[in-house]
């Protein structure tokens, strides 16, 4: 998604909403300097993004002030204007005495919350008055936000500083929109029972509408430890919790980078000059290593070195054309991190001092920030990068590193335990524990082909394009304000108007159009699991006799049908791209040329896949995925060359997007359900009522299809939708009342 699609997105969506962020660092910082008051905009691809979405729709952010200058920028409410050149939303700041910094900030959360989530036991260190300090300063961040929202707010919060102020909101103003992104890993319960506190920490967090974090495995962990420290209600299969008469919703969504922004840079005139200084500046041989981190014990810096180390003893072929740049950036200047910092330098001296030579140097050591204009330098340059996080909620520089690889060329080696592993196909996964396992896959990285490392570099290129930071904002503003509607009324519990719906639609013929999976079945781990419930199927059978029915799902038609097994209603398969009428299957595209295409492209990936164990290409008619779960990852580059090779000659043709171990390859012009949903109307529903009902984000395009002409419901609540049920449970219960009203009106 790109930034302006982001901007006209945010405002259809958040137009006549208030938007209040809430976090520890501030978007904008005001510095006393020799020339007067400096205002410096903290690098970061997060607080860029979020910076854009208040400059969109206004709001405020509310923030420490902890800039040299704040207080003498700030009006008496402790407000500025930002962006100074074109000021378009307020920050609010909040003020911290050093003896709070000192507890709060570097002491419970740096020296509890941080090693506790990174399960860093050894590392964490509790002293009363660090929690003190800690309850203190979020009194301080919510009264701020306090001064500022109303009702009708919606309330975003960021990060494990701030846990209590949820709950603190939401006791004062229960009636706003609250929201949580978690950015670090969320720990299981063995490590989270050791968490002073931990009580409060999860009964703040529980005053969340929602709370984001990176991975499912995080939102199954947050679940666990709630499981084990309260009396709540959790549900599993919806990730919900209920605590108090309160649901708070649990979700992942995997952060990013601006791709546009780093692929453009790394593409400018400037950069290319940058890299040629920087191999005259440092001598450097033909093939260059980069590692970008904060100086951080969790990002396995001790580990990597030690790989380096053995690599250098192993492959003496690569001494004298291969050097490594080690970035490490000081943060947090205080014990541990002095001696860890100690640590790493020393460490890096004995490397160079055993293999350097006169012209030679295996590790250069960099130990300052660098700007983004400048690192997508070192980025495009390297021929391989290396993450070896420990524990990570992510890592970003993987993604920063991905998406200035322009020229296609560099590896990436990820430490699995980062969370970034998780999504970033393509990668070179190590063990960051396992020293020798790490060290050949270096050397791997460094001898590959250069067909396969264009191949591995396409696949994650595309991946992090197509996820990017700006959708990742859009999906999370997208659900709290689904949520927010649902506060307000804006979307109706469906059985609270019961009156009003029956009027509109009791004396009317209704065209009923219903989603599969989610809605007429619960969502289950694997969808071929995913059978149809009998009192469901004959609920559809006594409707069937007073209305016209649809089905319209992502699956194939031959599979709903099937499922289903009900005769005489029509079925739509691959998200409205193939319709069964009870006699003839629609397609949406001219199917003599899509169908040929689309089988030349199997035919080839079958034979040129076959012999790689694991691969399942699974044709849908008009769609096709390739899975690769189970496929061995020393045979993935292989895979990605083939497909890579295939299917270069049909993106004119086909869109092809990247899941998780999935190719999708679906036509550029296929139907969606709302197209679906007109088609089926115009052809067999002209004088009807259309009434809609699905459950996730597919659906919305038929939520809009039938917007002004019919009726809409979604399972959990839409911003598209006008009425909503609360789980899939209810979908029995709302069938009965169609079978029940229409028996009245009969009768």
């Amino acid at each position: 998604m790109k930034s302006a699609d982001l901007s006209n997105f945010i405002n259809e969506i958040y137009a006549g909403r208030k938007l209040v962020i809430i976090s520890n660092r501030e978007p904008y910082i005001h510095k006393k300097t020799v020339l007067g008051i400096k205002t410096e905009r903290p690098a970061g691809g997060l607080t860029s993004a979020m910076d854009n979405v208040l400059k969109t729709v206004g709001g405020i952010w509310i923030a420490w002030g902890s800039g040299s200058a704040d207080r003498e920028s700030v009006d008496r409410g402790n407000c500025v204007r930002v962006p100074p050149e074109n000021p378009s939303y307020t920050i609010k700041r909040v003020w911290l005495t050093k003896n709070l910094v000192d507890n709060y900030y570097h002491g419970y959360s740096n020296q509890v919350l941080w090693p506790l989530c990174h399960t860093a036991l050894n590392r964490v260190y509790f002293r009363r008055r660090f929690w003190e300090g800690y309850v203190k300063a979020n009194f301080h961040f919510a009264d701020a936000a306090l001064e500022e929202i109303s009702d009708d707010s919606i309330v975003w919060v960021h990060d494990y500083h701030l846990c209590l102020v949820p709950k603190l909101l939401k006791e004062k103003k229960p009636d706003i929109t609250v929201a949580h992104f978690w950015h670090i890993p969320w720990p299981d319960w063995s490590a989270f029972r050791a968490c002073p506190r931990s009580l409060h920490i999860l009964e703040g967090l529980l005053g969340n509408d929602i709370i984001g974090f990176q991975l499912p495995l995080f939102v199954d962990n947050f679940m666990d430890c709630v499981n084990r420290c309260l009396d709540a209600d959790i549900d599993a299969d919806k990730r919900t919790v209920t605590y108090r008469g309160h649901t708070t919703i649990l979700k992942a969504f995997p952060i990013s980078v601006d791709f546009e922004n780093f692929n453009s840079m790394s593409l400018a005139g400037k950069t290319v000059r940058k890299i040629k200084k920087l191999r005259n500046i440092y001598d450097l041989p033909e093939l260059v290593g980069i590692g970008v981190d904060r100086l951080e014990y969790t990002k396995g810096l001790i580990k990597r070195l030690q790989a380096l180390n053995l690599f250098f003893e192993k492959y003496e072929k690569h001494r004298g054309n291969f050097t490594f740049i080690q970035i490490a950036v000081p943060t947090r200047m205080k014990e541990p991190y002095i001696s860890y910092r100690k640590t790493v330098e020393e460490m890096i001296h004995r490397i160079n001092n055993r293999y350097s030579t006169d012209r030679w140097r295996p590790v250069i050591y960099i130990d300052k920030k660098i700007d983004h204009k400048d690192l997508v330098a070192y980025y495009r340059m390297a021929d391989i990068s290396i993450i070896s996080s420990i524990y990570d909620g992510m890592n970003l520089v993987a993604k920063e590193f991905v998406a200035s690889q322009v020229d296609e060329k560099g590896i990436l080696i990820l430490s699995e335990l980062a969370g970034a592993a998780d999504e970033l196909e393509g990668a070179i996964l190590v063990n960051p524990y396992d020293t020798e396992n790490f060290c050949d896959s270096i050397n791997i990285s460094l001898k590959m082909p250069a067909e396969e490392k264009i191949n591995r570099m396409k696949t994650l290129r595309r991946q992090v394009r197509d996820n990017d930071i700006h959708k990742w904002i859009a999906d999370i503003l997208y659900d709290i304000a689904a949520i927010s509607s649902i506060k307000q009324n804006h979307c109706q519990y469906f059985f609270d108007s019961i009156d009003t719906l029956e009027d509109q639609i009791k004396n009317r013929e209704i065209f009923l159009f219903f989603d599969y999976d989610g809605t007429l079945v619960p969502i289950v781990e694997s969808p071929e699991l995913a059978y149809i419930p009998e009192k469901i199927r004959q609920l559809i059978r006594k409707l069937k006799d007073n209305f016209a029915i649809a089905v319209i799902t992502g699956r194939t038609i031959g599979d709903i049908r099937k499922r289903v097994g009900i005769d005489d209603i029509i079925y739509a398969g691959n998200h409205g791209s193939e319709i069964w009428d009870g006699g003839n299957l629609i397609i949406s595209q001219d199917s003599s040329e899509i169908n040929i295409k689309l089988k030349e492209i199997l035919e080839k990936l079958n034979r040129g896949l076959s012999h790689i164990p694991g691969v399942f290409i699974e044709d849908k008619g008009i769609t096709a995925s390739i899975h690769f779960r189970n496929v061995w990852i020393k045979h993935l580059g292989e895979l990605f060359s083939v497909f890579w090779g295939i299917i270069k000659d049909y993106e004119d043709i086909f869109r092809i997007t990247s899941g998780k171990k999935v190719f999708e390859i679906r036509p550029l012009n296929a139907w969606n359900k709302g197209d679906a949903v007109n088609y089926i109307m115009n052809k067999f529903g002209k004088k009807m009522i259309p009434l809609y009902i699905g459950d996730d984000t597919t659906d919305e395009d038929a939520f809009r299809a039938v917007r002004g002409r019919g009726i809409s419901v979604c399972v959990g609540g839409s911003l598209e939708a006008d009425y909503y049920l609360k789980n899939q449970e209810e979908i029995g219960k709302f069938m009965k009342f169609l079978v029940e009203m229409k028996s009245l009106t009969a009768g």
